[in-house]
């Protein structure tokens, strides 16, 4: 598998890398969370655009993206909208999606970019070739809060990711069996083999926590840990995801 850099950090080496997801309401709660994140154990942080409440968020979403940066101290930023047609709270047209992670990218300010996979094939090759055009990598996501979808559909959605240009690949899904745990676990384990990508997989709420603390052990090579509050079900404490991982490490 290959890895990736973001800065000085890498992933797809070593233990799973905690990510933590900024979601504060207001541009004071966002740098209130970039200060606990370089103050915590976090590898680098997400900031989840789309629960900004201010009106006039999307269009000062690159200088507030880089007044995170500047708090983050040396740690990555991962920028994310997350539309509501994945589960999120973003509410723009695709066409807006679009112009906003341009707008992002073109102002580098950020890393990496989130972009989901349900845009559209179009979309997301533009978007990939400005990100890559400017250096920036590009986490491709998929997201299914109601259900595990088989075996070889995860499968599928995480080679196609690879297909169109993704840096890392990315699904979240959701489990109603312990069953539906082992099948993302086993596709994770398949696709960290097969791929040439990174690829970061979890089974979301507390049934599939087991999936955020296993990654090095099935091939994720991202976990998420809340830092105030989850960003999606099944998130834990970022300090206690840390402690959980080094002993996995220790173990292996």
């Amino acid at each position: 598998m290959r890895t990736v850099r973001l800065g000085e950090l890498v992933l797809g080496e070593g233990s799973p890398k905690i990510c933590v997801p900024f979601v504060g309401k207001c541009i004071e709660e966002l740098m209130e969370e970039a200060a606990l994140c370089a103050e915590g154990s976090a590898d680098l942080a997400e900031w989840r655009a789309d629960c900004l409440e201010q009106t006039d968020g999307m269009a000062a979403a690159p200088a507030i993206a880089e007044r995170l940066r500047g708090k983050l101290d040396g740690r990555p930023l991962l920028f994310t909208y997350r539309r509501r047609e994945e589960g999120g709270n973003g509410s723009i047209s695709l066409a807006d999606y679009e112009r906003l992670l341009s707008e992002v990218v073109e102002a580098e300010a950020a890393q990496a970019v989130d972009v989901e996979l349900s845009a559209g094939e179009e979309t997301v090759r533009r978007l990939l070739e400005r990100a890559h055009s400017r250096g920036i990598r590009v986490v491709l996501s998929k997201h299914d809060f109601l259900k595990t979808p088989p075996r070889e559909e995860l499968l599928e959605s995480l080679r196609r990711m690879e297909a169109l240009g993704a840096d890392a690949a990315k699904l979240a899904v959701m489990p109603h069996s312990k069953e539906d745990v082992l099948t993302l676990l086993s596709a994770t384990a398949e696709a960290s083999d097969r791929l040439d990508i990174p690829v970061i997989t979890m089974s979301m709420g507390g049934q599939g926590l087991v999936s955020r603390l296993s990654g090095e052990v099935f091939g994720s090579c991202l976990t998420f840990g809340a830092l105030r509050a989850a960003s999606a079900p099944g998130q834990i404490d970022a300090g206690k995801l840390k402690r959980v991982l080094e002993v996995i490490h220790q173990a292996l």
